[in-house]
């Protein structure tokens, strides 16, 4: 999926931490799953054992538990359907449903409604209007990102994880205190990559306001499990974790414009410096400058 604040460049990071840590072959929690793409390279690297994925927006929700669960049958739909604003407009319904089982659209149709939105929409942002504009007047059309041969093909490839990986559709905060003592319990390793702080709201059809990333906080860092965030860099997500480790590191955005922003790293474990070739990051900030954030 082309998910805005997708961590795939993540990846090799966070196998870094799983292996310093002794972690290898861990079940990877992914509470906020969106494009998935850490968990996807940890499995395909062979760092993770298993991946549980947690996701709130029904149509990213339903791609992914098609992939896992209903794979040929998602292939065949994407294989059928038209790339056009006419499709993009009959799809609209699926953008309203609340809930995924209780919705009276197919699980297939809103996968395909979600991985549909996520290619012809401005950014993969699911809430966006469709590139090239509702007149298609554009150089670039709603399909010029909607390789069908090209998704099939790596959607086909996710059947070799399907007893690796567990799809769930709910809230993250909910799922971790629900299921906090079968995590702690386990050999276990939980990312967490929650809306962005700053612009979360503009990306995301499920932001956080400020409550509930003071509830995240307060929580996670309660957990004896091995976890780590990643974070826009605000300095309210420096003051809620200041008790933290907390190292910043960078990554290429692909919003509006291309661009390297840098992002923080949060963890209960001790976390190294990211390093960009020769290049090592600065130091982590130490907690005294975050005392006055508010």
């Amino acid at each position: 999926m082309r998910y805005p604040g997708g961590k795939a460049l993540l990846a090799p990071y966070i196998s870094g931490v799983i292996e310093e840590n002794f972690l290898t072959g861990c079940t990877f929690y992914e509470p906020y799953a969106g494009g998935a793409s850490a968990s996807l390279e940890l499995l395909r690297l062979g760092f993770i054992g298993k991946a549980v994925w947690v996701e709130k927006d029904p149509l990213v929700y339903a791609f992914w538990k098609c992939c896992i669960s209903a794979n040929d049958a998602l292939c065949d739909a994407i294989s059928k359907c038209d790339i056009t604003l006419e499709r993009w407009h009959s799809l609209q319904p699926a953008r309203m449903v609340a809930n995924p089982h209780h919705s009276g659209i197919s699980l297939i149709d809103l996968g395909l409604a979600g991985i549909f939105f996520n290619r012809t929409n401005f950014s993969g942002i699911i809430g966006a209007g469709p590139i090239g504009g509702l007149q298609q007047k554009s150089k670039y059309k709603i399909d010029c990102r909607f390789n069908k041969d090209r998704i099939i093909e790596q959607i086909k490839q996710l059947k070799k994880y399907r007893k690796q990986i567990t799809v769930n559709f709910g809230d993250a905060i909910n799922f971790l205190k629900k299921n906090a003592e079968i995590i702690s319990s386990g050999f276990s390793f939980v990312y967490v990559d929650p809306p962005y702080y700053d612009q979360g709201a503009r990306l995301y059809r499920h932001s956080y306001e400020d409550a509930q990333h003071v509830e995240l906080a307060d929580f996670i860092k309660a957990q004896g499990y091995p976890w780590l965030l990643s974070y826009d860099d605000h300095p309210r997500i420096r003051y809620l974790y200041a008790s933290a480790s907390v190292q910043p590191i960078y990554l290429d955005y692909k919003v509006k414009s291309n661009r390297r922003a840098q992002e923080l790293v949060i963890s209960n474990l001790e976390i190294p410096p990211p390093v960009y070739g020769d290049i090592i990051a600065p130091a982590p900030v130490t907690a005294d400058l975050f005392d006055s954030a508010v």
